[in-house]
């Protein structure tokens, strides 16, 4: 378990951490790919939740001809309000948040989503956005995690050193660009999924309070 006083500033990932967006990316996912012809399973979403856009549509062998109309539909389908409508708050986002702002914590979100999105889908599920610094989204930056560049990009802004900041995800590639970025990585593992992992794991985002 994490205690806080590690740590001074808290970097989140944000699908799959801090909200449960599988079923509304579900819904964005595969209106995308059937937009170029492709089909995907509801498990593999997950995958793809975790992964860069690129990855992903290159791992399903989509055309690449296509790849622009696919762009152009996540950013149609993110702004639906029936995705967002499906978008859900885990159980211990606000009491976690809170908690660690009150302690007098940074807090920020480092995401693969747009930034847009972001300030939508907190607006709408009731959380405050006076509680990050920033929000560092796939615009912000050319590369994405795996890359450090986000993680980068928000120490940058935030004018923090990099020693005290940790970033807390749900997946290895958050974990990846954590390392790369040289700041903790805290592998958020609510599935038990990760079992064989040697990252600093919590099991509930209340993990990270004292």
């Amino acid at each position: 378990m994490e205690k806080m006083d590690k740590h001074n500033v808290f970097f989140f990932d944000f699908d799959g951490t801090l909200v449960d967006s599988r079923e509304s990316l579900e819904l964005v996912f595969k209106g995308a790919y059937n937009a170029v012809g492709v089909d995907v399973s509801p498990d593999y979403i997950v995958r793809l939740m975790r992964v860069q856009l690129q990855q992903g549509y290159k791992e399903l062998n989509a055309p690449e001809d296509k790849i622009d109309i696919f762009a152009s539909e996540i950013i149609r389908l993110l702004d639906d309000e029936e995705v967002l409508k499906k978008t859900k708050i885990f159980y211990d986002t606000i009491e976690t948040l809170e908690g660690l702002y009150k302690a007098g914590k940074t807090l920020a979100i480092v995401t693969s989503n747009n930034r847009k999105h972001v300030g939508d889908v907190l607006r709408f599920l009731g959380i405050d956005e006076k509680l990050f610094s920033i929000v560092i989204g796939n615009q912000e930056t050319k590369r994405h995690k795996p890359f450090p560049d986000p993680i980068l990009k928000a120490i940058e802004e935030l004018n923090v050193s990099r020693e005290g900041v940790c970033y807390v995800g749900d997946g290895l590639d958050d974990m990846t660009s954590s390392v790369a970025a040289g700041i903790d990585p805290i592998l958020l593992d609510r599935r038990r999924e990760y079992d064989k992992e040697s990252y600093s794991k919590i099991y509930s985002l209340k993990d990270l309070l004292d």
